[in-house]
Order: structure tokens, then sequence, then C-alpha cells
């Protein structure tokens, strides 16, 4: 082989690796980018408020949203899932705290096991915050 030969794939080589590192870090910063802007974007809607009058508007099956201690939660995706199945819907567009903590509705009727909701459910929940009640 010529050493004008060698020389010009050594440098081909060389460049192919040094575009291959740059695109790469291109790469790789777009889509650390991409993930910290999901994050923040998560954290602002959980920090946004919300009054009790739009809270009361998600107030169906197909559109709920409820208040537990302060926090605003969507339901409407975890309906169907829900292990009481359609009691949860009693939690749409009201404060729910009640409801959650001791299963009891406002007027003191149990409902399910009138027990306190499990850890768990507490977990499945905090999946589901939204925001904040407006103060």
């Amino acid at each position: 082989m010529k050493k004008s030969t060698i020389i010009l794939l050594t440098i081909t080589l060389l460049l192919l690796t040094l575009v291959g590192a740059g695109v790469w870090a291109l790469v790789s910063r777009s889509n650390d980018q991409k993930s910290k802007g999901s994050q923040d974007t998560t954290a602002d809607q959980q920090n946004k408020t919300f009054t009790m009058d739009e809270i009361a508007t998600h107030n169906s099956k197909t559109d709920c949203w409820t208040v537990i201690s302060g926090q605003v939660y969507k339901l409407t995706d975890f309906i169907n899932r829900h292990p009481g199945g359609n009691e949860v819907v009693r939690a749409c567009g009201i404060d729910a705290t009640t409801l959650f903590t001791s299963r009891t509705t406002e007027d003191g009727q149990s409902i399910g096991s009138g027990t306190p909701h499990s850890r768990v459910a507490q977990e499945q929940l905090d999946q589901l915050k939204i925001g904040n009640l407006a103060k």
C-alpha cells in the first residue's frame, strides 16, 4: 500500500471518529435536556393551584378530579382500575379527604371496609397528583 493511501485512510478514520464522537455528544446532551425538561414539566404541573370551583367541574366518571388533604388528583384514568370499583366516583369533584382517610362519607356513612386506605393506596394516589388546592 502506498504511504499516501495509508495517510488518507488514517485521516479519514480520525475524522469519522471525531464526527461520531461529536454526534454522540449532541445526542446525549439533547436527551439530557429532554429528560430535564420532562422532570421540570411534571414538577410544574404538581405545583399548580386549583380552586374548589374548578375542581367541582370535574365531577364525572369520564372527567374526575378530587382533593385529598389539600392536594388535587386526577382520577379519571384510575377509575377502571380502582379495587373498590365505582366507589371512587364518589370522590369526583369534591374534597374527598374524609372519604380517603377513613372511608366514610362526610355524613358518617361507611364505605367499603370503613378503614383508612393503605400505604400502597397512598403511593398510587401520589402518582395521580396534578396540583394543590388554592388557599
